[in-house]
């Protein structure tokens, strides 16, 4: 089973360059990235099934034992991000480029797709610092490509500023990891995180956790958010989809490990921090998602403020609230592919992005009514959706920690969040200006309304179906939080590494 591990991602990697040789070829492309996506979602969650009955499943490439060679770690954390991750990047896949067919299969961007894919599943699969670092450039290398491939001012200013930001993001997590590296003598999660533990070079320890924390929380949108709006904005609708719903999940995920496996024995300096910034980040998403009429931006800054839930949910240092965090990181990842895949339909449907051209709707499209409520209501924490049960241990752990504050801004920020959205869906169905009977509606390909209709679907089944989930995201909790268990559970042959 062990051997299986690489497959999540030599899939995808072998599929994007596959692709390069027949992109002149749409429809044989289309079906065979598609079918790539679909089978690497099968395989990732034979695999979580697999962890959660038989542990974590390390793989030690070229027979070289940690910490000396390159390990891949599948456990339910790793394994869970995974199977969302490639789930959403199959529909993704499938959504396709529409009108703009041919100009992406002449830019590549089914094969930047899928090495973008790639950096993020091998972000989530390794089980060493310097990888973490490899994969994270490999993502970014193809973001950089896909979001700097087209024709506008607009798009220009944009790539500059996310090009910019994350850079200087790469180089500080590089210097993080040199720094732990002189401090630890070793890359591996698990004897770093054994290692830390004996020092008492207290200072060292928390200094390099700062550097960790920025450089993973700009890739985050953790209060760096600058980068965010105005790229998700420009961006085709299955490139935002692709971007809300991977890019500052990645970053979300690496600060959740990397503050409850490796830097977890200073949490009453590093956890009110996050706290802080969660709170933060979670002011600027509620006064972006209320000042913008682009519904673009209002979709953009709705993915700034789920990113403070989730860092608030791991700065109550509880158990409850990481777990909540988990589940909620999980949820998002498909609740934003579902936003961007909704108002990138009606954008294409008006050809507008203020939301009051989308008046007289309602007669035309229906069925995004029923799509647009599920949405608001996930993305508020409504039950039984599945934006509920995440927040609802979030909002424990922060009662357990005594975070009201925290607590308190995160109710009034989902119901901003909801009142947004709701702000939109009225002007669709029940706006009385007659801009919107003067706007030629469009009608959308069926195929697509289909993909709208699973991901309802997985939404609605995300929130009956929260105890199942739970499993995973406990077990994973666990094995991050309780002290030893993830050393013990992937590399039990370390324990006399520790003590040289």
């Amino acid at each position: 089973m062990s051997n299986l591990l690489i497959f999540p991602l030599l899939l995808p990697a072998v599929c994007a360059l596959l692709l390069v040789f027949i992109r002149t070829q749409s429809r044989l492309s289309r079906i065979f990235s598609i079918g790539t996506m679909a089978l690497t979602t099968i395989i990732s969650l034979m695999l979580l099934i697999s962890v959660m009955v038989h542990g974590p499943i390390k793989l030690d490439f070229g027979g070289w034992q940690a910490p000396f060679g390159i390990q891949f770690v599948g456990d339910s954390l790793s394994l869970l991000m995974v199977t969302v991750s490639s789930f959403v990047v199959t529909l993704i896949m499938a959504y396709g480029f529409g009108r703009a067919e041919k100009r992406a299969i002449r830019y590549y961007l089914p094969s930047f797709i899928l090495f973008l894919t790639v950096g993020v599943i091998g972000s989530f699969l390794t089980a060493d610092l310097f990888n973490v670092y490899v994969m994270f450039e490999v993502m970014l290398l193809a973001s950089f490509v896909l979001i700097t491939l087209g024709q506008s001012v607009e798009q220009l200013r944009a790539a500059i500023i996310y090009v910019v930001l994350n850079i200087i993001g790469s180089w500080l997590l590089l210097i993080g990891i040199g720094m732990l590296y002189k401090l630890t003598g070793t890359l591996n999660f698990a004897l770093v995180a054994s290692r830390l533990e004996t020092m008492k070079d207290e200072s060292s320890i928390v200094i390099i956790s700062m550097v960790f924390l920025v450089a993973f929380g700009a890739k985050a949108a953790l209060v760096l958010f600058m980068w965010l709006p105005k790229a998700y904005a420009v961006l085709n609708t299955e490139l935002a989809a692709l971007f809300a719903s991977l890019m500052t999940k990645v970053g979300a995920y690496a600060l959740i490990r990397f503050f409850t496996l490796i830097f977890d024995e200073h949490e009453s300096i590093t956890h009110p921090l996050f706290v802080f910034l969660a709170c933060i980040t979670m002011i600027i998403g509620a006064f972006g998602v209320l000042a913008y009429r682009d519904i673009k931006k209002i979709a953009a800054y709705q993915v700034i403020l789920s990113i403070g839930f989730i860092i608030f949910g791991l700065g109550t240092q509880t158990f409850a609230g990481v777990n909540g965090a988990i589940f909620y990181l999980a949820n998002d990842i498909v609740v934003k592919t579902l936003l961007f895949f909704i108002i990138g339909s009606l954008v294409y449907i008006t050809g507008y992005r203020h939301y009051k051209y989308l008046t007289g709707l309602a007669k035309k499209q229906p069925f995004f009514g029923v799509a647009f409520i599920v949405m608001i209501l996930a993305i508020g924490g409504v039950p039984p959706f599945s934006g509920f049960p995440g927040k609802l241990f979030i909002f424990k752990g922060a009662i357990e920690n005594g975070n009201y504050i925290g607590l308190t801004l995160m109710i009034l920020t989902s119901l901003i969040a909801m009142f947004s959205l709701f702000r939109v869906f009225f002007t669709m169905y029940l706006g009385n200006d007659k801009t919107g009977e003067e706007v030629e509606f469009k009608e959308i390909p069926g195929y697509r309304k289909g993909l709208i209709g699973i991901l309802v679907a997985v939404v609605l089944a995300m929130g009956i179906a929260a105890p199942v989930i739970f499993q995973v995201t406990e077990n994973a909790t666990h094995l991050n939080m309780d002290d030893g268990h993830y050393e013990k559970s992937v590399n039990p042959n370390l324990k006399k590494e520790v003590e040289k």
